[in-house]
């Protein structure tokens, strides 16, 4: 009885661990795409207009501070990441 009692907890957190990790993952996946997609947009504004008239933009509505840094950084962590997928795959 006790090891009937053991197996089902063993296995009740054999599940729930799973589907925690696949919690985890979607919740990643989400905010990397979200990241991502907001990048896109500022460099087809970018493109679209003239970069000055954009971050004019910007700093009218108070982003402006935001952005800068929030470029830099997601440009500085996409050259790690690719520098390191290259170094990897021998590239």
């Amino acid at each position: 009885m006790i090891q009937s009692i053991l197996w089902a907890a063993f296995e009740f957190l054999v599940n729930r661990g799973s589907a925690l990790r696949r919690h985890w993952r979607s919740v990643l996946a989400a905010t990397t795409m979200t990241i991502a997609l907001t990048r896109s947009v500022i460099w087809v504004a970018k493109a679209m207009g003239s970069a000055a008239s954009v971050d004019q933009a910007l700093n009218l509505v108070g982003l402006g501070e935001y952005v800068l840094p929030f470029e830099t950084w997601f440009d500085d962590t996409m050259t790690a990441a690719l520098g390191w997928v290259l170094r990897l795959f021998g590239g």
